[in-house]
């Protein structure tokens, strides 16, 4: 999966004040403490993200690896070696797309704005998503592949020599649904499916789970940040579990 940074904030958290507020049954006069229910409301969005493996809130990322991941068949890999041992995915088959699989590290997946890498000249050379790149939204964790019947070009081996740039997270909205149109249908843009259509909207036990444990630290203060195993268990219900995450 290489390595997943946030590259901007939420602009909105899944749970607002109000409703805090009112989970809370605090008087609408008593706003003293707004402000620390507001970190409050962040913290326990981050905390289930680390426990969901998902973006709760809907922001982007940037995703590096030192490779593409190497091309890899079962048949021949005893005399093909990769550049570097850690380039080379955990597993190895001789379809070459579950070879060349990218995993993205957070879910759910809206877009991908674009894929940079450094090429063996070190350009910088930019790839872009239903084009050069598949992009699987549907799978958790979400998946990007070369085109069929093509490999990923060749890198500099040199630390984040291939940089993922993508939105994903939940919106606000309960009832938001998103919908993925190819730009060009096939055969121009072979082997892909012409739309894909997600729900991007907060799970509604994402957020009792939020309610839940700003509750706790609200109203029991100095519990340096714990999570009761009733709580943390609403989360590990919506988590995405992989145990083979991309090596590159």
């Amino acid at each position: 999966m290489g390595y997943c940074r946030q590259t901007s904030l939420p602009v909105a958290e899944p749970v607002p004040l109000g409703l805090m507020r009112q989970f809370l049954r605090l008087p609408d006069s008593y706003t003293n403490e707004d402000a620390i229910l507001q970190g409050f409301i962040s913290a326990a969005r981050e905390k289930g993200e680390v426990l969901t493996c998902r973006a709760l809130a809907q922001r982007t990322f940037v995703q590096v690896l030192d490779s593409h991941p190497y091309y890899t068949d079962t048949i021949q890999s005893q005399l093909a070696y990769p550049p570097n041992y850690y380039s080379l995915p955990r597993y190895s088959t001789t379809l070459w797309n579950y070879s060349q699989m990218i995993k993205l590290g957070y879910s759910p997946v809206v877009s991908v704005q674009g894929m940079t890498y450094i090429a063996p000249d070190g350009s910088a050379k930019v790839l872009h998503a239903d084009t050069d790149f598949v992009v699987d939204r549907i799978s958790e964790p979400s998946r990007i592949f070369p085109i069929p019947g093509t490999y990923w070009p060749a890198d500099l081996y040199v630390a984040n020599a291939v940089q993922i740039d993508y939105t994903a997270g939940y919106d606000p909205d309960p009832a938001m649904v998103d919908v993925h149109q190819l730009a060009s249908p096939p055969p121009a843009l072979p082997g892909q499916q012409p739309t894909s259509t997600i729900v991007t909207g907060v799970p509604q036990l994402i957020i009792l789970g939020i309610l839940n444990l700003v509750a706790l630290w609200f109203r029991k203060r100095g519990t340096i940040g714990q999570v009761p195993d009733d709580i943390a268990q609403i989360f590990l219900d919506c988590a995405v579990i992989d145990f083979s995450p991309t090596r590159g």
